[in-house]
């Protein structure tokens, strides 16, 4: 087994911990205040599954809850939520224990403030991540360790990772989804959705009765369909991103799981443009279509990355387990910098 697919990560949610870096909320100390500021923590559940939770317990509808970025169910995440609804201490307790469950949870762990605007989507600096590698052989670890004590300032190409195209176990399939949708193939984007089986029971049963398949999807969370819109743009942005890799460095063609072949340069030293552009659409969720606009986003991303705990894994025998921490802005992938940094280990 080659060094670039030996390592595990994600073997159990604490591995993987996320904290957002938000932009701050512009508080009010007196009323009238519409909107209450909290600090969400969770497992098990991805925002979309979080936000959802949230509507119903506290009885508000979909656009009454908001947040600045999306996180994975199979993690510890932290991040900060709005929701249209005067919260006190009290409807935080009852919140709380409603949802912890044996593996998995959601937390409120305090309430940050109140004021009258909900936050904003991709409105966030980015994210601090602590990651646990597992599975690796102990001349892999030390080597690992040894190439970050030395280059420890580390840049990579900012591909959007899997995430971005799918749910946890598959199919990843939400940029065909979101591709269908700009081409007003409504029907075909709801074939697309119904094998993730990420659709409740009674969507399903009202598809049977509908010759307008948009009407679905305006059953939907306008965010989740924004997602897929984005999910094709993701796909274009990569593509443009990789013949623009391709033009200017020396690469090798890599075939990312769930991804795609994507072209990465060789070698620590190479020269690109800093930022790409791409075609792209935008979901406009009052008329319920989409436009055209330009991607664009840094192709090069710089963070510093540092390594800590090489010891053993307990769960995988005579193997070793280390941790990574870095900061990520806004739209980076933890899982990207981790496969670059193993495919340059792999290739040196």
């Amino acid at each position: 087994m080659s060094s670039q697919n030996q390592y595990k990560i994600k073997c159990i949610n604490e591995d993987f911990q996320v904290a957002e870096v938000p932009l701050l909320p512009n508080l009010k100390s007196k009323k009238p205040y519409q909107f209450t500021y909290i600090w969400l923590q969770k497992s098990g559940f991805t925002t979309f599954d979080a936000t959802e939770q949230i509507k119903n317990f506290f009885r508000i509808v979909f656009d009454d809850v908001s947040s600045q970025g999306l996180k994975d169910e199979d993690a510890i995440t932290e991040q900060i939520i709005s929701i249209k609804k005067v919260l006190r201490n009290k409807d935080v307790i009852a919140f709380n224990k409603r949802y912890k469950f044996k593996n998995k949870f959601l937390l409120i762990k305090h309430i940050v403030g109140y004021g009258n605007n909900p936050v904003k989507e991709r409105m966030l600096h980015g994210n601090s991540f602590r990651i646990v590698m597992r599975n690796l052989e102990n001349t892999l670890a030390n080597d690992l360790v040894y190439y970050i004590s030395n280059r420890r300032h580390y840049h990579f190409i900012n591909y959007y990772d899997n995430q971005r195209f799918g749910m946890l176990g598959g199919p990843y399939n939400t940029h065909l989804i979101g591709k269908a949708i700009v081409k007003n193939d409504w029907k075909r984007a709801y074939r697309h959705v119904k094998i993730t089986n990420n659709i409740s029971p009674e969507i399903i049963a009202k598809a049977k009765h509908v010759t307008d398949f948009k009407e679905i999807f305006k059953e939907m969370d306008s965010k989740k369909v924004s997602f897929f819109v984005s999910s094709y743009n993701s796909f274009l942005w990569n593509t443009q991103a990789s013949s623009i890799v391709k033009k200017y460095a020396k690469s090798k063609c890599h075939s990312f799981e769930n991804v795609g072949r994507l072209h990465l340069p060789v070698g620590n030293l190479f020269r690109c443009p800093h930022t790409c552009e791409a075609d792209g659409y935008e979901f406009m969720a009052e008329k319920f279509s989409t436009q055209p606009k330009i991607n664009k986003r840094n192709l090069i991303v710089a963070t510093t990355v540092y390594a800590d705990n090489l010891e053993k894994d307990e769960l995988h025998k005579n193997m070793k387990k280390l941790s990574l921490s870095f900061f990520l802005p806004t739209g980076s992938y933890a899982t990207m910098i981790i496969k670059q940094l193993f495919y340059i280990l792999k290739n040196k």
